[in-house]
């Protein structure tokens, strides 16, 4: 009698939806996303990426780009997105496929969805019930190829050139500094000049290779060039700078510290170490990228910048390193704090 009495309440869980019911999957939409890395040889190349997704023709798929950089945080390298762009496109079918122009390579995090708002009428239904148990996806795209190392030398180099540009126009204006007369002479000759390679920094390809580095030395000429209009002078001497529109409040520099030539000079010196902490963080993305495999290219590279500040202390790491090295490497690159 008892287990006949346990057949009927078996047969009621099962109909209510027991938790020994097998339920049915929710259909996943699964779209996919790949991409060949263009040749970044030449200056902001064309990177298409293609895609798959189970969808009727002419469903608008609206896609979303950023862009994983680097920036320079006290002594720390840190991570930080950046928005590259994006757009729609049609699929056809079952496939779509968009392109873009690029600054340069890493890794970019796109990001794909249907906004029923931008479907025709006759596609909308079917977007809604498709996505009603996520609305969108991302991916994680290496964009850069076997080609990229041989490269980053010759820009580290490059990112030197500019640092002795800069370094050589502190020099001249800290001498103009010397007293007010000096400079009320020379204002009007160094101040467009100072212009003129903010803009050079601002507008150089090597931010997508350097961007930390870069960026510091923009910033330093930045404050430099933008707050020559409020230099003062004190008894004849440089005083710094005061914002005669802020009640004369004294002007720091763009890492709030106090606006001396010490200060200023000693950003530009600590840009080529933190480039070179980037070329080394290129190697170990490289390495993790091709699961460790050392190639050639490498070790020239590495051997070609090995006294470069910055490189110089992990040389000898990133010449031998095995994909079990990459984290602790990385972590020692940036400056973790553990």
């Amino acid at each position: 009698m008892i287990r006949h009495s346990l057949v009927p309440m078996f047969l009621g869980l099962l109909l209510i939806g027991s938790p020994l019911q097998a339920k049915a999957p929710q259909e996943d939409l699964a779209p996919t996303l790949t991409c060949k890395p263009p040749s970044f040889k030449v200056r902001n190349p064309l990177l298409t990426l293609t895609g798959s997704c189970p969808l009727s023709n002419g469903v608008i798929l609206r896609l979303n780009l950023v862009r994983v950089s680097e920036m320079l945080t006290g002594t720390e390298l840190q991570t930080t997105i950046l928005a590259v762009g994006g757009g729609t496109t049609d699929i056809e079918d079952k496939k779509f496929t968009y392109s873009c122009t690029l600054d340069g390579p890493g890794k970019y995090l796109p990001q794909l969805s249907f906004p029923t708002e931008l479907q025709e009428l006759d596609h909308v239904a079917e977007v809604k019930k498709r996505t009603q148990g996520k609305q969108s996806w991302q991916f994680e795209l290496l964009v850069w190829g076997d080609d990229l190392v041989p490269l980053l030398p010759g820009k580290l180099m490059e990112v030197n050139a500019l640092v002795a540009e800069v370094r050589d126009l502190l020099k001249r204006l800290e001498a103009a500094c010397q007293s007010e007369q000096s400079w009320q002479a020379q204002a009007k000759i160094l101040t467009p000049e100072g212009n003129k390679l903010s803009n050079k920094v601002s507008n150089s390809e090597l931010k997508a290779y350097y961007p930390a580095a870069m960026n510091n030395l923009y910033y330093t000429i930045r404050s430099v060039v933008g707050n020559a209009p409020y230099y003062t002078f004190k008894d004849g001497k440089f005083a710094g700078a005061k914002d005669y529109h802020a009640a004369d409040k004294k002007v720091s520099t763009f890492r709030n510290e106090e606006f001396t030539w010490e200060n200023l000079k000693r950003y530009v010196e600590e840009t080529m170490p933190c480039a070179g902490r980037e070329f080394s963080l290129w190697i170990v993305k490289d390495l993790r990228r091709t699961a460790g495999q050392m190639r050639p290219e490498i070790q020239q590279a590495v051997k070609s910048q090995k006294s470069a500040p910055g490189v110089d202390v992990y040389a000898d790491r990133l010449d031998k390193a095995t994909i079990s090295d990459l984290d602790g490497l990385e972590a020692d690159i940036r400056g973790t704090k553990k």
